[in-house]
Formats: structure tokens, sequence, C-alpha cells
């Protein structure tokens, strides 16, 4: 029996062939002489002192971990590497046959096998017999042979190719520029290939825009970074656009909107092939998608929402899901902090962790079928291993080993990195513009779109040419009672649906649903439930650091208090560099209480970390709120007054707003709006409306003259009606004042008369206006008026 091992015959110093008499290996940490070989064995001769001789199996030998044929100096000789012949499949027909042509004529000069002999014996030709030439005269002579024939081959080419096929065997004939690829950036310096990635990255935010803006930018930014070689690295316009369209940087994405998505962001074309996975929870996907439907935020206006939800490749399940409002708030100026704004935060993602390591507890009303107790997973063994499962909804337990995830914000926050390093799950970030890295959520996001979306009220559609009429006045979900409906599709419709992804490995015709595939991998390899603790909750929300004074704690300009102020109130932490302020957590969605962590108390089974702070003004606020609906309250505050409003102002305002939304809108502000009548089509009849200044002659500017001044006096204008005029009284001497005291203001005098002109000239016209029958009657001391002298006032 022989081993192979690659060995050119002539090479002394070469692995063998085969394993010959004479050799010296190395067995079992010793050197050993190969004596003889006898059928499927081999007679080691010992060289070592304390070694004895063997008598080996030869493939027991050969397949020994430190089996190894020694060369001359007492090196191990590195054993031949099994050849690719898949590469003589990228050859065409010519190719190959001039590679088979070439073989026939370099074992000719190697072994003085006749080109086409058969196997067998043989008798070497003339000139080709190995003990009677040298192989330099059989260069020369197969050189000679080929010119003759009219093929190119130097008495050089011919050494080289024995050489080549000696070492590489047949792969060494192959002309190496026949393998040749062409890069995806062809001739083009790697440098300009980063530099045009880098622009296109950097342009995503700016309005749309063509290639030639970006040409001109990584021009100008390859002429700053290499000025020397700026015109050697450039590359022409056509090999510019033409790199471009290979590098998947196409029209279409240049002119996507900004915060609209773009072609990184689309849905993978098919096929694509997901990464292959075997255990449950082994490759977990994240991802958020607009819901396309409108919903009653918390001050009870239509708000758009969006969902972020984990997917586990392996069963299909949906393990956590989250909708939150999507709006993008307001700012009073370019430096001011803007406000009212709500959309995807870290805190959601970290509490999808969270969320996913927990039972599902069924809401009242669900379907019985949407209980753990009658879906297919074993609810016995499930309630037997995880206490929570009593009363659970049909969704599974799983806990993420490696979550993929793309490359938004909110992802690439430290708090989401801290929380997934604290419940020791991976995050492995996909690659831009590769929607294929994460193909199974990126086509289960128009699924859900498609199998819920559109189904519930206050649908959108996703586009505006696609939305209907008055969508916003339709009878709309809380976001509340459109989690809970989500959370009930999933357990009622998804994971009792047959997926074209999950097939049975021993009936391939046999479609699972993700339920029934959880219970199969389960089965399989068991179930260990990963319960988070109160205080590993508690860590998954929002962290701050402040400084504990008499008023309290300030988070924002809310003030929380606790009896035990006086504890920590400005005391050092004792932590180098942390100085007094004391780590924090809240939770945005019950911004009521926050917890302060003290740590020097850790390992104190008797006293607690967590100190609550309740908020100041609480009392003021008789329902449940959220930071949201507070920084919404601090913007109508801020409105209304002119400036910040204080913490009673925006809790009476938060108030209010959770009182108007849970009456609803008021009967009287809703009218319902009459049908109009059919009008087949209306008919334009024109009508000239009247002109109020017909027949009046325009007046000319010159021919108006003014109206003459008033001449006479006052008391003059009515004679026969003036009130006689009392005598005049001497007023009497005004006491003298003392300099301390001030003086009385001056009165005017009353009119004498009702009919006297003492008073102004509008009494006078009101008096006369009057009817006689109304005027008041003259007083007891006053005289009636005389008769009237002008026969004509009558």
């Amino acid at each position: 029996m022989s081993a192979v091992l690659s060995l050119p015959v002539d090479a002394p110093d070469a692995p063998a062939g085969t394993l010959r008499p004479g050799m010296t290996v190395q067995w079992k940490t010793g050197r050993y002489l190969v004596g003889a070989l006898q059928g499927s064995t081999v007679h080691l001769a010992a060289m070592d002192d304390g070694v004895q001789d063997a008598l080996v199996v030869v493939c027991v030998l050969v397949s020994a971990p430190d089996f190894a044929v020694l060369k001359a100096d007492g090196m191990a000789q590195e054993p031949g590497a099994v050849p690719d012949l898949s590469v003589l499949e990228r050859l065409d027909e010519e190719q190959l046959k001039d590679v088979r042509r070439w073989e026939e004529h370099v074992r000719e000069v190697l072994t003085g096998r006749p080109v086409g002999a058969r196997d067998g014996a043989f008798t070497a030709r003339r000139g080709y017999d190995l003990a009677t030439t040298t192989r330099t005269a059989r260069y020369a002579l197969k050189a000679a042979e080929l010119k003759a024939a009219g093929l190119t081959g130097s008495v050089a080419t011919v050494q080289r190719k024995c050489l080549a096929y000696e070492a590489h065997g047949l792969l060494g004939l192959v002309d190496k520029r026949w393998l040749r690829t062409s890069t995806v950036h062809g001739n083009v310096d790697e440098r300009v290939v980063a530099l045009i990635q880098q622009e296109d990255k950097a342009q995503r935010g700016a309005s749309a825009g063509t290639f030639s803006r970006l040409y001109k930018r990584v021009r100008a930014t390859l002429r700053r970074a290499h000025p020397d070689e700026y015109r050697d690295l450039m590359p022409a316009r056509t090999t510019f656009y033409d790199l471009l369209k290979r590098l998947g940087i196409s029209a279409e994405s240049l002119k996507a909107a900004p915060g609209r998505g773009s072609d990184a962001t689309a849905p993978p074309e098919p096929p694509y092939h997901p990464a292959p996975v075997s255990l449950l929870g082994e490759r977990v996907e994240i991802d958020g998608t607009g819901l396309d439907v409108l919903a009653l935020g918390d001050d009870g206006r239509p708000v758009a929402v969006e969902l972020t939800y984990a997917l586990d490749v392996l069963s299909r399940s949906f393990i956590a899901g989250m909708i939150v409002p999507k709006a993008s708030g307001r700012k009073k100026g370019p430096g001011s902090r803007r406000r009212g704004g709500r959309g995807t935060k870290s805190l959601d993602a970290a509490l999808l962790l969270g969320q996913a390591m927990a039972p599902l507890a069924a809401r009242p009303g669900w379907s019985p079928q949407a209980l753990a107790a009658n879906s297919d997973p074993p609810y016995a063994k499930m309630l037997a291993g995880d206490p929570r499962m009593a009363g659970a909804a049909a969704r599974p337990v799983i806990r993420p080993k490696t979550v993929v995830v793309d490359n938004a914000k909110i992802f690439k926050a430290r708090h989401f990195k801290d929380v997934c390093s604290m419940l020791g799950i991976e995050v492995e970030s996909a690659r831009e513009r590769t929607p294929t890295d994460k193909a199974v959520i990126e086509r289960t996001n128009a699924s859900v779109k498609s199998m819920f979306s559109q189904f519930v009220a206050g649908y959108t559609g996703n586009s505006l040419a696609t939305r209907g009429d008055d969508v916003d006045k339709e009878r709309l979900w809380t976001l509340n009672e459109l989690q809970d409906l989500w959370h009930e599709w999933v357990v009622t419709e998804w994971q009792r649906r047959p997926h074209e992804g999950l097939r049975s490995p021993f009936l391939p015709s046999l479609v699972l649903t993700p339920n029934q595939m959880y219970a199969a991998a389960v089965a399989v390899e068991g179930a260990v439930p990963r319960p988070v603790t109160p205080d590993e909750s508690r860590k998954l929300l929002l962290q701050v650091k402040r400084t504990v004074t008499r008023d309290g704690i300030k988070i924002g300009n809310r003030t929380y208090v606790s009896h035990r102020i006086r504890e920590f109130k400005n005391r050092h932490t004792g932590i180098k560099g942390q100085g007094r302020r004391w780590p924090v957590y809240y939770n945005p969605y019950e911004p009521s209480r926050v917890w302060l962590y003290d740590h020097t108390v850790e390992k104190d089974p008797a006293r607690s970390p967590w100190v609550p702070f309740d908020f100041k003004c609480q009392h003021l606020i008789r329902d449940s709120w959220t930071q949201y609906l507070w920084e919404k309250a601090a913007d109508l505050v801020a409105g209304l007054v002119g400036r910040e409003g204080g913490e009673e102002e925006i809790a009476r305002a938060v108030d209010d707003l959770l009182t108007r939304a849970r009456r609803g809108p008021s009967p009287t502000s809703t009218s319902v709006k009459p049908v109009a009548a059919f009008v087949p089509q209306p008919l334009e009849i024109a009508e000239t409306p009247a002109n109020p200044y017909a027949g009046i002659t325009r007046a000319e500017p010159g021919s108006v003259t003014p109206a003459p001044s008033l001449n006479v006096d006052a008391k003059d204008l009515f004679p026969g009606r003036r009130a006689a005029l009392p005598a005049a009284v001497p007023e009497p001497a005004a006491p003298p004042t003392s300099p301390g005291r001030p003086r009385p203001p001056r009165r005017r005098p009353a009119p004498a008369g009702a009919h006297s002109l003492g008073g102004s000239a509008g009494d006078i016209f009101r008096e006369l206006a009057a009817d006689p029958s109304e005027r008041p009657a003259p007083r007891p001391h006053q005289d009636p008026p005389p008769p009237s002298q002008d026969p004509q006032e009558t």
C-alpha cells in the first residue's frame, strides 16, 4: 500500500510521492527508518536511543498526528497541497484543449511516454529515453519538434512548463492570464474608490442631486488629499459613471428624498439566502418600520406610528414588538431645543429585549385560541420550567443569543450596547447598502403591512397617492389599544399561520407554523428560562447623573422628592471623578417616579440599593402620563405665557390634556355636515349684479364749494328756546390753605338750567332733540321759561 504525498521523482528533499524504503519518518515523537514494505504493513527501524523497532499498518502510520517525512537536514517536509481542478471549469474549450496537448508533451519529456500512448508498457522514442539522455537534451528536442509542427514552444518555454507541471500538476500548465478576473472597481485606485464611498455617504442627508455633483465633490476631495498624484488617480468622467454603477450607486438612490429611505432600506431582491441557523435565538433580527396607520396620541390627536419588533430566524416567530408614536415636533429657533418630537429611542430597543425574555400576558376578551394552553407549543413542560407561563398568550419566549440590527442611531447608542452586554447578547451590525444581511425581517415588513395594517381603522397606505379621504376623521384606536391589537394579531394569526420558509426536514412537503417550528426546536434542544430580575429591569431604563440637593433631584424641568433626601443631600458618591452625582434611572413612559442607585449598600442583603423618588407635583395629575405628553404640555404653556413654564403650570396643563383626551371632542363642535343635493352637471348662469351708484353724476373736484363758516355765537342760534341765565353770583373766597395741606381740585360749575349754554355743544343738541314730554320738570327753585316771542316758533 502506498501513501500519496505529491513528490517529484527527481527531487531529493521534496516530499515523496510514495512511501519507499530508505526514507526517514517521524512517528510518535521518534525517528524511524523505513526498512521494508510488506503488503499493508511497514517495517520501521528505530534511529533514536530508547526507541524500539515497530511493525505498523501503513494507514495508521500516515494518519498519525505527528507523522512527517524528514529531509536530509532532519526538518519535516511540508505535505503537498491537493490541487483544485475546479479551476479547469473556468476555461473554454480551446484553452482546455491547449492544456491537454501540453500535458502530453511535458509527460514525454519527464517520463519518456510517447504522445498518444496508452497506459501500460511503452517504448520511449529516440531521444526521450531517460536512461540514455539528459533532461536538458530532451528540452531541446521537444522545442525543435514543436517548432517543426508550427507550434510555439522555445527551450525556455518547454523547461518552464515541465517545472510547473512537477510543482503544481495540471494546473501548472494553465496560462494565468486566462484566470484573471476584473474587480468591481476595475483599474481605478483603491483610494479613489474609498473617497467615492465616503462622499456618497456624506451627501445622503442633503437634497437629491445628480452624478455630476458627486463627480465634482470627489474631484475636489481627491485634489486636497493627494495633490501630487491627483492627475494620475482621477478617472475620466465616463469611467467614473461606470464605476458608480458597479459600486451600486444608482441615480434612484441619489434622487431619494432625505429621511424617506433609499435603496439601502428597500426590501431585498429575491432570491436571497439567509444565514443558516439551528438553534432558537441563535439569530434574532430587529428592525423598525412605519405601520402606515394613524392612532390617537396621548393628547387625543391623530399621530402616525411606527413598529419596532424582533423576529427569530429559526422559527419565524415574533418574540417582541413595540408601537410608538412618530412626530417630528417643532423648534422655535435655530439654537432652541426641539419640543414635542417623538420616535423610537434606544430605550424602546432595550425594552424590546426585556419583552422577548418574558411571557406575553393574555388580555381580557381575547380568543381562547390565543392562550398558550391551547396552542402547539408544549405548554405543560413550559409551565413546569417557567411559572410565568400561567395564563400567558401563545407567543414563544426566546432568549436572543445574537441580534442583527441595521445602522440606525438607536442601535448605535451606548445604552443599547450596555443592555446587550448585561444580558449576554452579541450585537451584529448589518453592512450598509446590504439589505440581504437581514433579509428575513426586511421581507416580513411587507407582510405586516399587507396582513395587519391595511385591515386597521386609520390605514393611510404607503404613499399620499394611495391615502384615503378624511382618514384622520375616522374612529381611530388609541396607542394602547393598537398595541394590544397587534399582540392579538401575532398570537392568533401570525403564529398559527403556515409559513413557506418553515418546512419539516423529514417531510419537505409539510409546511409548519411558527408555533409548530418552535415546539419542534424546543423538543430537540430544550428551553431554560432566563427571567429578567427587578434589578435588571430597572437597569434597562435610562440613566442620568444627578446631585441631590435640599429640593430633591432635578430631571429636565421636574423635581423629585423623597423622605430620604437628607441622607443623600450633597453627599459624595465615593467614586473618583463622579463627585456628588448619583446614578438615577427613569422611565419616560412612567416619569412619575425615578430610582436612585446607592452602590454603597450593594453587598448588604438587608438594604435595597434602589431609593425611589416621586414627582413633587404628581397630585395635580389624576391619570397616567408620559414624557412625550409632558413635553407637549410644556410647549403649550410656553406658547401661552411667553416663557418657560413652571412645574405646577405644566402639571396642570398635562392634566387638562388628559381630561380633554378622555372626554373626547365636544358634541357641539362636530356638527353633522348636510348632504349636498345631486347635480348631474352644474349650469353656468351669468347674472349682472345691481349697481348701487347707477344714475349718480360723478362729481368734479373743481365744482365742489366749501360750506360757509359759522359767524354767530352758539347761544344766538336758537333765541326762542334760550333759557334765562341766572344772575352772576360772586364766588366765595377760598379759605387760606396751610402749606402742608393739599389744595382741593377745582370743579367745573354745574349748568344753571336745563337749556343753559354753559355746558358742551353735545349737551345742547341732545336737549334740543329730546321729546318735550320726556324733558325733566323744572326744579322748584327755578322759574318757568318765558313764552316765546317769535310767532314762527310754534
